[in-house]
C-alpha cells in the first residue's frame, strides 16, 4: 500500500497517550492516519460495519475489550482487517484469542524509541501490503467472474459459429455454430467429434490442423463440410488454444468460404504492414509476440525481442527531408531482412525504431555480431555527411510475458538503460576521431566554414528578411553537418572558437547589407555560453563592425539553460545591455520551460519539435499548442515555428497565432540567402 494514503485505523487503548505515540509513529513513516479510538464492545461493532477499516491495533491490558472478544467480533462480522497486538502480552493468549489476520509485536510497551516505532512500521508496512494484496485478489476474482458470465453471454448471442473443442470433440457450441453443423440445438454437438462433420477427403487436413494448433494459433484451414440433413458446404476453421471450464481447449470458429479468400488474406496482411518499409508495423509485431508468449505458456518455448533505434535519424529528416529519409528507411529494411535468419522477424515499431523477434535467442558473441553486421548496413546505405548510429535493447519472451505490447516496452526500457549506462568505459578517440579533430582545427584557424542560411518567414509578413545561420565543415567535396562535429568541439573546448569565426562571417554579411531590412539568427554552443570572455570579445567586435545590434539574435539551447541556469542568467542580462535580442531553441522539452523565462529577457522561443507533431490529427495536441503561444505572447515573446516539412500545417500554424515559421517546405538551408519564395504562391485558410 502507498505510503501517501490514508490508513483507518481502530485504537483499543488504556491510555490516550498510547494511542498518540502509535498515530505519531505511522505519521512519522509517511502515512496518513484518521484513527477513532474504540470505548466499548457495541461501539467497536458499530463502527466496523459503517466503514472499510485498515487497521485495529489492540494495546495489551486494555479493560475496554479483550482480545478474545475482540477475535470473537471480527469472526462474527466476517471483516478481514488487520490487527496489531501490541504490549507485554504471552503468545499463547494471542492464539487461544483466535484473533482473523493478528500480529502481535511483544514487548513494545510504549513506543517513544526510535528502534521500537521502526520496528512498528516495518510490521504496519507488510501487514498492509498483504491486506492490499488479498483486497485486490478479491476485486479480480469478482471481476474475473463477471467478465466469465459476460463472455459467455456473448458467445451465445454472438452470430459468428463458436465452439470449444476438447480432444476433438465438442465441449460447447453455440446455436449459429449448430445451425452451420446441421443441428438445431447447440447441446446436441457437445460430446460430439469436430471430424463427424469434415467430408471424408479433408479428414487428414482438419486433423493435422488440430494437432498444429494446440500449442499455437495458426492460419485458417479450409475443408468441406458434411452435414447430416444438408448439402456440403465449404468452410473456414480458425484454432486458438484457450482455457475454457479450467481444461485446456481449442477455441474453433467457422465461416462459410465466400469471395476472393486469397485476396482477402492480403488485404488482412496489409493492415499489419508499415507502408514505408513493408516491415510488419506495431500491430503486427505485438501479434507475433502475442503468438510466441501462447508457445510460451503451451509448450516451455522461449525468445527474445530485441529493439533497434536509429540514433540521428532526427537530423537527417531535418536536414534531408521526409523523403529521403524514408527511401534510406527502406533501404535498411532489405538490408536488415537479407540479414535475418529465416525463422525470425522483424518490423518498424516507430518512427526510427525496429523490432526483431528471435525464437531462438543468441549467445552474446552473435548477438554483438549481428549488431555489427546492422551497423554496417545502415553505414552502406546512409549519406557520406549524416552520423547515424544503432542502439539496441533486448526482452525475453516466455511464460511470463504478458503481452507483446509489454515486452517492447521492456525492451525499449533496456535500450534507453543501456544508452545511460554503457557497459564498458568510453574508448579512446580513435582515428576517425582525431582525423575531425584536426578537421575543426584547421577550419578555426582558416575560417573555411561554410554558411547555409534557411528563412525565418513572418506569417504577417512585417518587410524584414530572417535568417538562421547553419555551419557546415568542408571536407574536401564533401560537407559534414553539425550532429558529426559540433559535440566533439564542445568537448574539445572549440565551440566557442566556432561561434567567433561564425558571428564575424555574419557581422560582415550586415556591414554589406546594412541599408536593407536584413535580421540573422546565431546559434552558440554551450562553451560560449560559459565563458567569461565571450560577450567582451563581442561587444569589441560590434563597436569595430558598427554594426546594428537589431540585426543580430542569438540563439541558445534550453537544454543549455537547465544545465547551466546561473551562467545562463548572467550571460541574458550582459546581452540585454549590449541590445541583443536573445532566442530560445527547442523551447518545451523540459518539463516547466515556463518556470525559467522570467529569469531571462527572452525576444523569441523556437518551439520544440513534439509541440508540433500530430497537431493536424490531434485537437488536443492543437489545443496545447495554442495555449502555449497565448502564454509566450501574454510575457511578450514571439513564437517560431520549426521543421515544418509539409505546407498543409501553415493554416494550422495560423490559427494558432504563431509568428514564424521555419523548414524545408518552405525553403531548405541554401547557400544564397533568397527570399523570392514569398511571392511565388499565396496560403489562406480556404484553400485548405
Amino acid at each position: 500500500m502507498n505510503n501517501n494514503s490514508t490508513i483507518n485505523v481502530l485504537i483499543i487503548a488504556q491510555l490516550l497517550t498510547d494511542g498518540d505515540l502509535l498515530i505519531n509513529a505511522l505519521r512519522r513513516a509517511g502515512y496518513s492516519v484518521n484513527p477513532e479510538v474504540v470505548r466499548d464492545e457495541n461501539f467497536l461493532r458499530e463502527r466496523i460495519i459503517a466503514k472499510r477499516w485498515d487497521f485495529i491495533c489492540l494495546f495489551a491490558h486494555a479493560e475496554q475489550i479483550s482480545p478474545e472478544r475482540l477475535g470473537l467480533t471480527l469472526r462474527e462480522l466476517d471483516k478481514d482487517i488487520c490487527c496489531l497486538v501490541l504490549g507485554d502480552i504471552d503468545l499463547p493468549t494471542i492464539l487461544q484469542a483466535n484473533i482473523p489476520q493478528s500480529r502481535m509485536v511483544a514487548g513494545l510497551e510504549t513506543l517513544d524509541t526510535s528502534q521500537q516505532a521502526h520496528m512498528l512500521t516495518r510490521v504496519v508496512n507488510q501487514e498492509l501490503e498483504n491486506l492490499e494484496a488479498r483486497r485486490n485478489l478479491r476485486t479480480t476474482s469478482a471481476s474475473l467472474r463477471e467478465l466469465e458470465g459476460r463472455y459467455q453471454s456473448l458467445l451465445n448471442s454472438s452470430n459468428d459459429a463458436i465452439a470449444y473443442l476438447n480432444n476433438g470433440l465438442h465441449a460447447f457450441a453455440n446455436q449459429p455454430y449448430a445451425e452451420l453443423l446441421g443441428s438445431p440445438k447447440s447441446a446436441e454437438i457437445v460430446n460430439t467429434s469436430l471430424l463427424d462433420f469434415v467430408d471424408e477427403s479433408d479428414l487428414e487436413i482438419v486433423r493435422s490442423y488440430l494437432r498444429k494448433s494446440r500449442f499455437k494459433a495458426s492460419e485458417s484451414c479450409t475443408f468441406q463440410l458434411k452435414a447430416p440433413e444438408r448439402a456440403g458446404l465449404r468452410v473456414s476453421l480458425q484454432c486458438v488454444p484457450v482455457e475454457y471450464d479450467n481444461e485446456a481447449c481449442l477455441q474453433a470458429t467457422l465461416r462459410p468460404v465466400s469471395g476472393n479468400a486469397a485476396h482477402q488474406q492480403l488485404a488482412k496482411d496489409i493492415l499489419n504492414r508499415d507502408l514505408v518499409t513493408g516491415l510488419l508495423n506495431e500491430q503486427g509485431m505485438t501479434a507475433e509476440i502475442d503468438s510466441m508468449i501462447l508457445d510460451a505458456v503451451y509448450s516451455e518455448a522461449h525468445a527474445a525481442v530485441t529493439v533497434f533505434e536509429l540514433t540521428g535519424f532526427d537530423d537527417l529528416t531535418a536536414l534531408a527531408g521526409k523523403t529521403a529519409a524514408n527511401l534510406l528507411l527502406a533501404d535498411f529494411a532489405r538490408s536488415a531482412e537479407q540479414l535475418l535468419p529465416a525463422n525470425n522477424r522483424i518490423g518498424r515499431v516507430d518512427v526510427n525504431r525496429f523490432a526483431i523477434l528471435n525464437p531462438e535467442p543468441k549467445p552474446a558473441g552473435q548477438a554483438e555480431e549481428f549488431e555489427t553486421k546492422l551497423k554496417e548496413a545502415i553505414a552502406a546505405v546512409c549519406p557520406a555527411n549524416v552520423k547515424i548510429q544503432i542502439d539496441s535493447g533486448s526482452a525475453a519472451v516466455n511464460e511470463l510475458s504478458q503481452d507483446g505490447a509489454n515486452v517492447l516496452a521492456r525492451a525499449s526500457h533496456n535500450l534507453r538503460f543501456r544508452r545511460t549506462h554503457p557497459s564498458t568505459a568510453p574508448a579512446t578517440q580513435d582515428e576517425t576521431t582525431m582525423r575531425m579533430f584536426n578537421l575543426l582545427e584547421r577550419a578555426i584557424a582558416n575560417e573555411e566554414f561554410v554558411l547555409a542560411y534557411q528563412p525565418i518567414v513572418n506569417l504577417k509578413q512585417d518587410g524584414v528578411e530572417r535568417y538562421e545561420i547553419r555551419v557546415r565543415l568542408q571536407d574536401k567535396d564533401n560537407l559534414i553537418y553539425p550532429p558529426s562535429f559540433l559535440e566533439l568541439a564542445n568537448q574539445s573546448g572549440l565551440g566557442e572558437k566556432i561561434d567567433r569565426v561564425v558571428i564575424d562571417k555574419s557581422l560582415a554579411l550586415l556591414k554589406d547589407h546594412e541599408d536593407s531590412s536584413l535580421q540573422l539568427t546565431v546559434n552558440l554552443t554551450h562553451n560560449s555560453l560559459v565563458s567569461p570572455s565571450f560577450l567582451p570579445w563581442l561587444s569589441e567586435r560590434l563597436h569595430t563592425s558598427r554594426a546594428s545590434t537589431d540585426k543580430l539574435v542569438l540563439q541558445i539551447s534550453e537544454l543549455d539553460i537547465m544545465s547551466f541556469p546561473e551562467q545562463i542568467s548572467q550571460f541574458g542580462n550582459r546581452l540585454a545591455e549590449l541590445e541583443i535580442a536573445l532566442s530560445i531553441t527547442h523551447f518545451g522539452c523540459t518539463l516547466s520551460p515556463f518556470n525559467y523565462l522570467p529569469h531571462y529577457q527572452v525576444k523569441y522561443v523556437k518551439l520544440d519539435r513534439s509541440l508540433l507533431n500530430d497537431i493536424e490529427i490531434d485537437t488536443d495536441k492543437r489545443t496545447v499548442l495554442a495555449n502555449t503561444v497565448r502564454t509566450l505572447h501574454s510575457s511578450g515573446i514571439l513564437v517560431i515555428a520549426p521543421m515544418i516539412d509539409t505546407i498543409e500545417l501553415l493554416p494550422l500554424l495560423w490559427q494558432a497565432n504563431l509568428n514564424f515559421v521555419q523548414g524545408n517546405s518552405l525553403q531548405e538551408p541554401s547557400d544564397r540567402m533568397n527570399y523570392s519564395f514569398l511571392q511565388e504562391e499565396e496560403i489562406t485558410l480556404s484553400s485548405f
